[in-house]
């Protein structure tokens, strides 16, 4: 018995450990609606931060936001189900809000670079039409790139041999 009993716990063990780095890391899909859940924080926050100033940029970014409501919304929601997925559908909420109150308090401190001039810039050339995932994770991660909580990549097997 005590046997068996110790064998059930070291398989479970083994499943626990191997089930870890599955939940800690992100696909791709995740790694981009996380590039641009932090770059869509950046905007907003500096948006707020920056319209004071000679490069007041909020009008120019409530019409990106407009116009974008739908690819942010599903990027938004990528990462929710990603949450959903590794914490359980109860904690993917709270764990969402963590996430995207971490980059608001980041941005929110006044991050220098970009400043409020390359970000009426950036923001002025977004509000300008709709923007498709590709784009606007292709200029996500030029301007910000994958912020630190979404930094574990999930590994890609390509082949394997038998």
């Amino acid at each position: 018995m005590k046997k068996i009993k110790g064998s059930i716990a070291a398989a479970l063990l083994a499943v626990a450990l191997v089930a870890t780095p599955a939940q800690a890391c992100w696909t791709n899909a995740e790694q981009d609606a996380a590039r641009i859940a932090n770059m869509n924080q950046m905007l907003m926050v500096s948006a707020l931060r920056c319209r004071f100033g000679n490069d007041n940029f909020l009008s120019d970014y409530n019409r990106f936001v407009r116009q974008n409501n739908d690819v942010l919304a599903s990027q938004h929601n990528i990462i929710k189900a990603r949450y959903a997925r590794t914490m359980g559908q109860k904690a993917a909420f709270a764990e969402l809000d963590r996430f995207m109150i971490a980059l608001s308090n980041y941005y929110g401190g006044g991050h220098g670079d970009p400043d409020c001039a390359k970000l009426e810039k950036l923001s002025g050339e977004l509000s300008r039409g709709r923007q498709d995932v590709k784009t606007l994770a292709l200029i996500a991660d030029e301007v910000v790139g994958v912020p630190r909580q979404a930094s574990q990549a999930c590994s890609v097997t390509i082949a394997s041999r038998r």
